[in-house]
């Protein structure tokens, strides 16, 4: 009998189990009362705006790097130490300065043998002019003297002896004239070799004075003092300052529509929120074999800060499509990601991370992470909004 009284006693795990949502029940009923989720807090002075699909340029994305439109390698013409270089890397030149400086003693020398000989030729032209105008007197008087005898022997005034003598010294006179003036055109040839050899002897000698062959900055120098210039060999590396191209690679099979005169669309990581119009300027006529792209490029407008190598990006416009914007003040910042407040439909804000992809004059566009008709925060400051509640009416 004890032993059934005790069985009796004991309570089954099962039914606890059910028994224990209704004493629990029970006790919110009849006991303490449960805790109250608490009311999200209300903001004021939330604007907002329902995003929809729009219609927006359908772009073609190629990256590249700004280059100047003229660039040249500064190199010696003649072989020669390098005496000075006047300019460093990054210093602004102007056409026409003097940026190195060779040894040009050998060639100061050439030039004044040159000259010397230029004298001497001018010397030796001057007097077979004198030379050329006395025989020229000469023979004038020969030949009036002739001309009179002439006259004289069809009178039979003249002996035949006296004419003959006559009419030789007319032809010595005439071939002195003759022979003067060859030798006047002989140190007029030499006059003007030796005037050519001066030319050419201070040309060979200004090569030892390089200059900048426009307005810009120097990328780079390659050369000291005392180096060895040799022909050819680049002293300095200089860039035009004034304008500047994306030289960027686009895909071959996107390219179609580009041409020389297409507009883009630039972006460069240098000068972020500001874009540029630039203008196709040239187009490479074939795509490269291995990456199966195409080199374009565009033509920046001025802008002050820019500079060979930056990195930017270029958009070509090809059509339409539709797609949703996120409007540009609505966009957070969350280190490497990005988001916007959604309110939902109670007016509770929720942060959603976002996809963002090209700007537009709207705002970017929204890859993932909005749909139509959501409604977004669009002053959003540096608050925290994240599970509070917009004041009705916003």
């Amino acid at each position: 009998m004890k032993r059934k009284t005790q069985m009796k006693k004991i309570v089954p795990g099962w039914k606890l189990m059910l028994a224990a949502p209704l004493l629990a029940g029970l006790w919110g009923c009849g006991g303490a009362p449960a805790p109250k989720q608490a009311a999200p807090e209300v903001v004021s002075g939330v604007e907002m705006k329902t995003v929809e699909l729009e219609t927006i340029p359908n772009e073609v994305a190629a990256p590249g790097t700004v280059a100047s439109i003229r660039t040249a390698q500064v190199a010696a013409r003649v072989m020669g130490a390098v005496d000075q270089v006047t300019v460093r890397e990054g210093d602004r030149i102007h056409t026409g300065q003097v940026l190195v400086v060779l040894d040009d003693r050998e060639f100061s020398a050439r030039r004044a043998a040159a000259e010397a000989g230029l004298a001497q030729a001018q010397a030796a032209q001057q007097e077979a002019k004198r030379g050329a105008a006395a025989a020229a007197a000469q023979a004038s008087v020969a030949e009036k003297t002739y001309k009179r005898y002439v006259y004289l022997r069809d009178q039979k005034s003249v002996s035949p002896q006296e004419f003959d003598e006559v009419e030789a010294k007319q032809q010595a006179a005439q071939a002195m004239l003759d022979k003067a003036r060859a030798g006047e055109q002989q140190a007029a040839a030499a006059y003007q070799q030796a005037q050519q050899e001066v030319s050419a002897a201070s040309t060979v000698s200004s090569y030892t004075r390089i200059v900048a062959p426009f307005d810009g900055v120097v990328l780079q120098r390659f050369v000291d003092p005392g180096a060895m210039a040799t022909p050819g060999t680049p002293l300095l590396s200089v860039e035009e300052t004034s304008r500047y191209r994306l030289e960027t690679t686009v895909d071959a099979e996107n390219t179609r529509g580009i041409r020389v005169g297409t507009p883009a669309r630039v972006e460069l990581d240098a000068f972020p929120g500001k874009t540029f119009a630039g203008r196709v300027a040239e187009i490479e006529p074939g795509a490269n074999p291995a990456s199966h792209t195409v080199q374009v490029k565009i033509d920046l407008p001025p802008e002050p800060g820019l500079r060979s190598g930056l990195f930017g990006r270029a958009w070509f416009r090809q059509g339409e499509r539709q797609a949703i914007v996120a409007p540009e003040a609505a966009i957070l910042d969350r280190g490497q990601l990005r988001g916007v407040y959604v309110v939902d439909a109670a007016g509770i804000i929720h942060l959603r991370l976002v996809t963002l992809g090209a700007k537009t004059a709207a705002g970017r566009v929204a890859l993932s992470g909005l749909s139509a008709g959501d409604r977004v925060v669009t002053n959003p400051g540096a608050r925290d909004l994240d599970g509070k509640k917009a004041e009705a009416g916003r």
